[in-house]
């Protein structure tokens, strides 16, 4: 169209109201936590893929201390251990590199294994072991300065993954659970020898040993901690499913992440529960709003491991549904469409789009 003015002054554009941007419901403190441990200067450190960071926490107050990022040499971190000498290293399971920081902070490339590398522990004496989980299933020694290729222990545990959250035993042996097989098994990493130590589970992720000596077994799927000993088996926290890992503090305090909502959360001896960093929405993608024959509006959030319904006017959680990596009837959420009362996801890691009918 053209518009010509005739006489006077030009008149003014019409003016657009600008948009107000109005914050309906907040993240998760990490975006998604995964593998974690104590350090030797007392402070919680807590990896984050997606963050891309290692978030470091007073064990106490959940204060953050400081962060260790891309500046500090690290990428998508999913779990990590420190050294006999406090070496820090990490698996960074998208690029397949085991990295590190010596003590003196000199960054340190161990290995470059493939997509997958997952678990990461240190023995006792300073050895350095990494397994494989969704991207490989392989079980190796890692020589921590890169000099010597790795050693390959086994390759028979998956398929789909090896070992997830590892640990060492009392009688020296190397402990982990098969997560698509309901186990953990330990293994004599110079042998290779296998031994079932426990099963039932329904998707174990993780494995530590308090300072007692006890084993206890993080099930994802039953969303619960569980003290397994010779005298029978416990539940020690009762949680909810999307668990990652677990440590121990000298004192026998329980600290447990969670993929799914990214919080961290500490478990005193009394089993008493308190949230050091909170959780919520912690890899939010894709949007989609559903309107009720009733009038009312909702929100639903594609959060790749969890889908999330929000009430659109007060932003209060109406629905959570939990997706277990590989075994959830979710699959990974990228994208979220609403079709009538119905919702159509994309579910990355299966490569397929599902119809979901919200509650």
């Amino acid at each position: 169209m053209l518009l010509t003015a005739c006489g006077g002054s030009a008149p003014e554009a019409p003016v657009t109201p600008s948009a107000r941007a109005e914050v309906l419901v907040t993240g998760a403190g990490i975006a998604g936590a995964n593998g974690l441990q104590v350090g030797p200067d007392g402070l919680l450190y807590v990896a984050s893929v997606i963050g891309s960071e290692i978030v470091v926490l007073d064990p106490d107050s959940g204060e953050v201390h400081h962060r260790l990022t891309a500046a500090d040499g690290v990428a998508g971190p999913d779990d990590l251990d420190f050294g006999p000498d406090g070496a820090l290293f990490w698996t960074s399971i998208l690029t397949g590199e085991v990295a590190g920081r010596t003590a003196d902070g000199e960054r340190v490339v161990a290995a470059r294994l493939g997509p997958g590398v997952n678990p990461i522990t240190f023995s006792p004496d300073g050895r350095l072991f990494v397994a494989q989980c969704f991207f490989g299933d392989g079980l190796y020694e890692v020589d921590p300065f890169g000099r010597r290729e790795p050693r390959q222990i086994a390759d028979d545990l998956g398929p789909g993954c090896g070992l997830n959250g590892m640990d060492w035993g009392p009688d020296g042996r190397l402990y982990g659970p098969r997560w698509f097989h309901g186990e953990v098994v330990s293994l004599d990493v110079d042998s290779g020898e296998r031994r079932l130590e426990a099963d039932g589970f329904e998707v174990p992720a993780a494995v530590k040993f308090s300072p007692a000596g006890e084993l206890h077994v993080l099930d994802t799927g039953a969303g619960r901690v569980v003290r397994v000993g010779a005298d029978g088996r416990s539940v020690v926290a009762e949680l909810a499913p999307g668990l990652d890992n677990l440590a121990f503090d000298a004192a026998g305090r329980l600290f447990v992440s969670s993929f799914t909502d990214g919080y961290v959360q500490r478990i005193d001896a009394d089993g008493s529960a308190t949230t050091l960093s909170p959780g919520g929405l912690a890899h939010p993608g894709g949007v989609a709003v559903l309107v009720g024959g009733d009038g009312t509006v909702r929100v639903a959030v594609a959060d790749l491991h969890a889908l999330r319904l929000y009430d659109a006017d007060s932003g209060d959680s109406l629905d959570v549904q939990r997706n277990i990596l590989g075994v959830g009837a979710l699959g990974s959420v990228l994208s979220v469409a609403a079709s009538g009362d119905r919702l159509l996801l994309t579910a990355f890691t299966d490569g397929d789009v599902r119809v979901w009918d919200p509650v």
